[in-house]
């Protein structure tokens, strides 16, 4: 999660500047950072990345242009490109390690590349060098990456070659009891252009007994193939028929962004890591209720209780009546949309009854 306004965390990479270089024009290079920044935190960001490209030019090592774009191609919606130059930072020290190890875990995140999330994360826990004040965050994001991947099961497979088999094999894994073979099986099903795997999947889908995550799981790998047909879903005790080739990306949804802003309205200025947090929280609800959407749609309502559960998970005191208070609502609505979020954070992919 990235834990700071993007200008704040342009301006704390300038530490690293230019290690053991000498700057041939020093006023150019800070007038461009200290315009890039302005552009950033007035949104402007095809300008900033511009101004950050300029300063790359005259020094090409330079860790707050290089960071600067990261920040800018994250806005542009280019998240693989993103991806690449964070890591390219990581490998060659360019930066503060945390500050981009933050913003790089969030975009991998938002890529789904889930177990190269644990992956990470573990490995800087294992090192025990991990900063009090992001600790919650990677602690919070690699539960849900777990939840959202499986790492132990694949010797459990059997050989590619075996077609059939490894069908059958699949199968067996879906009718487990383990969601977390449930999940491998799903991933490996997504790689079969088999029929099988297809009616495997809706009869997961239309199964009561099964993880309402791994359902959603199952509807974006239909999206993403553009499955045009009508299959039924059965989630959080109701019935629906849906067309994966209809669903709309939950991110892009305009209600989805409108809770987004609303958040960043109230929360993102004053605690850059409560709003972090939150917009996780939310895009993770969104992902396990869909294809349902957030009911009532009134976007007061739930990024008041975005705000609410995520101060919780933070270790955040809240006053619910300041809460519905400051975003207009009522105390009782406030804890009843709240509730719905816990038992989604606590329980979804545990217990599928929910």
């Amino acid at each position: 999660m990235i834990n700071k306004e993007w200008s704040d965390l342009v301006m704390d990479n300038n530490n690293d500047q230019e290690k053991g270089k000498v700057l041939y024009f020093p006023n150019l290079t800070q007038k461009l950072v200290e315009k890039g920044m302005a552009a950033l935190k007035d949104k402007k960001y095809e300008e900033a990345y511009e101004h950050f490209n300029q300063l790359l030019e005259i020094s090409p090592d330079h860790p707050q242009g290089h960071f600067g774009q990261v920040l800018c191609l994250v806005e542009f919606g280019r998240l693989t490109e993103a991806a690449e130059r964070c890591e390219k930072m990581l490998n060659q020290d360019i930066g503060e390690y945390f500050d981009v190890m933050q913003v790089y875990i969030s975009i991998l995140v938002q890529l789904g590349k889930y177990q190269k999330v644990v992956t990470m994360i573990e490995a800087v826990l294992q090192e025990n060098k991990m900063p009090p004040n992001i600790a919650e965050s990677f602690y919070q994001l690699l539960h849900f990456s777990r939840k959202m991947t499986s790492y132990d099961f694949e010797d459990e497979l059997i050989q590619d070659d075996e077609k059939g088999q490894d069908l059958q094999q699949l199968e067996t894994y879906l009718q487990s009891e383990e969601t977390e073979k449930q999940c491998i099986a799903i991933q490996k099903l997504s790689k079969s252009n088999d029929p099988l795997a297809y009616e495997l999947y809706k009869e997961y889908l239309k199964d009561s007994g099964k993880d309402p995550l791994l359902k959603s799981m199952i509807l974006q790998i239909l999206r993403e193939k553009n499955i045009d047909d009508n299959i039924m879903i059965h989630k959080f005790g109701k019935d629906l028929i849906i067309n994966p080739s209809r669903l709309v990306d939950i991110f892009k949804q305009e209600f989805s962004v409108s809770v987004k802003e609303e958040l960043a309205s109230k929360v993102e200025h004053n605690n850059p890591t409560l709003y972090e947090m939150c917009i996780q929280v939310w895009w993770h609800y969104l992902f396990a209720i869909t294809p349902f959407d957030a009911d009532p749609p009134v976007k007061e309502l739930w990024a008041a209780a975005i705000q609410k559960v995520g101060s919780e998970i933070n270790g955040i005191e809240v006053i619910d009546e300041e809460i519905a208070e400051e975003y207009g609502i009522k105390v009782n609505e406030l804890r009843e949309a709240a509730g719905k979020i816990d038992r989604i954070e606590k329980q979804a992919f545990i217990d599928p009854g929910i």
